[in-house]
């Protein structure tokens, strides 16, 4: 299948390992010029130059603290100076703690909205406006099966994942009759360093965790990333509103 994606840029979020990683190399195998965000920006340069090997024409790496709204501007004004307007946007970072309601605090609170829903909702603001402008644009947000059927020990990642949903929800009708579609993906049990400190990176845990999925393990970034691809593609243009759970069928719900 042809993507024509050939020659469209690209901000990815949370691109120095995981997911993020993932998604951001396999959109440069489709030719996809990149500017990446993440803390670790040693990593993160690495991760460029794969990019740029495996054929992105342009990648690099800047550093993007998403707890900090000042550092989420700087990222955006230097990614428009290296690749110009993004035709793409991938919201994805890191969780926030782990816990029952009971076991966290308003300061857990306000550092999960930070995390989650506030730095995704500036990017988006920022990003989608130039997509609206030029009639063309993709918004995929990598969120969790959280959204659709809450985990007990992740009370903050089920508020505000879900808040995120909701408001890019409302925000796909408003934008559909200009070329811009907005997704999500509820992500499973992917091996991650997420996953694995969840688990305490213990090997019987994490297989335990894989059991109960019905495929019977958990998803390599790299099986996650194609839906990512796919969303941002052309030939996805009639898909947009939508959460799709990329879980190896973990999620039990009718439709997914």
């Amino acid at each position: 299948m042809e993507l024509g994606l050939h020659g469209r840029a690209a901000v990815v979020t949370g691109a120095s390992a995981g997911l993020g990683e993932a998604v951001a190399l396999a959109l440069a195998r489709e030719g996809v010029s990149l500017a990446l965000g993440a803390r670790d920006v040693v990593r993160l340069d690495a991760v460029a130059q794969n990019a740029k090997r495996l054929g992105a024409p342009r990648a690099r790496g800047f550093a993007l603290d998403l707890r900090d709204p000042d550092s989420i501007g700087s990222m955006l004004d230097a990614a428009r100076g290296f690749v110009g307007d993004a035709d793409i946007l991938v919201l994805n970072g890191g969780g926030p703690k782990p816990g029952r309601f009971g076991d966290v605090d308003f300061g857990d609170w306000d550092a999960a909205y930070r995390l989650l829903l506030r730095s995704m909702l500036q990017l988006t603001g920022a990003l989608v406006p130039r997509m609206r402008a030029k009639g063309w644009g993709r918004v995929v947000a990598l969120t969790s099966t959280a959204v659709k059927q809450p985990i007990d020990t992740l009370v903050l990642s089920n508020a505000f994942r879900t808040a995120l949903v909701a408001a890019l929800r409302t925000l796909a009708a408003e934008v559909a009759r200009e070329g811009v579609t907005v997704n999500c993906i509820a992500t499973g049990r992917v091996d991650t360093a997420r996953l694995r400190a969840l688990y305490d990176d213990d090997e019987t845990k994490l297989r335990a965790a894989g059991s109960e999925v019905p495929i019977g393990r958990v998803a390599t970034p790299d099986e996650f990333a194609p839906m990512a691809v796919f969303l941002c593609s052309e030939p996805a243009r009639y898909v947009t509103g939508q959460t799709i759970s990329v879980d190896g069928g973990l999620t039990r719900g009718l439709f997914g």
